[in-house]
C-alpha cells in the first residue's frame, strides 16, 4: 500500500515524494486535522511545531500528518507552507474516510498513533498545549507519570 504525502523543505518549497505507509511503520504518527480559518488552529500551531521539534531533536521517531479540511488549494498551500511535517494532499479522499474513522466532526484536533499503528489517544491537542514536547509518547501512562512528577515537586 501506497501514499502519496508532500514534503516541505526549510525553505519553503514543495517537493512531491511517494511515501510507503511502510516506512511509517514503528513511528509515532499524530494526524492532525485543521484548516486555514480556523482562528485555534493558528494560535495552536507554534505550540505544536515547538513540540514537534523539540520531539525529533531527541532523535524520536515522531511523524506529524496535516490532514486539511481547506476549501481550495491555495488555501491548503498557504496554510501548510508554514509546517515542517508530512501531508496528505489537498482533495484526498482518503481525508473523509479518515475523518470517519477517528469520529472527527470538528477541528481542530489531533489523533495520536501508537509504533504499532494503534490509535493512543484522541486527547493529542489538549496532552501538547499542557505538557509540550514531555506529553510524548502520548500514553495514559505516560501522562500519569508526569502528572505524579507534578505532584511530587509540589510536595517538596
Amino acid at each position: 500500500m501506497q501514499a502519496s504525502f508532500h514534503l516541505s523543505t526549510h525553505d519553503d518549497f514543495y517537493l512531491l515524494f511517494q511515501i510507503l505507509v511502510s516506512d511509517l511503520v514503528g513511528k509515532t504518527i499524530i494526524l492532525y486535522f485543521s484548516v486555514r480559518w480556523c482562528p485555534p488552529c493558528h494560535a495552536f500551531l507554534p505550540k505544536l511545531m515547538e513540540a514537534y521539534h523539540k520531539i525529533k531533536a531527541k532523535n524520536k521517531s515522531i511523524e506529524v500528518v496535516f490532514i486539511s479540511s481547506d476549501m481550495n488549494q491555495a488555501s491548503f498551500d498557504g496554510f501548510f507552507s508554514r509546517m515542517p511535517w508530512l501531508a496528505l494532499p489537498f482533495g484526498d479522499p482518503r481525508k473523509a474516510s479518515l475523518s470517519q474513522k477517528f469520529k472527527v466532526y470538528g477541528i481542530l484536533m489531533l489523533v495520536a498513533l501508537g509504533p504499532s499503528g494503534r490509535t493512543v489517544t484522541k486527547e493529542t491537542r489538549d496532552m501538547i498545549s499542557v505538557h509540550g514536547a514531555e506529553a510524548y509518547p502520548f500514553t495514559e501512562e505516560h501522562l500519569k507519570n508526569i502528572e505524579a512528577n507534578y505532584q511530587d515537586m509540589t510536595k517538596e
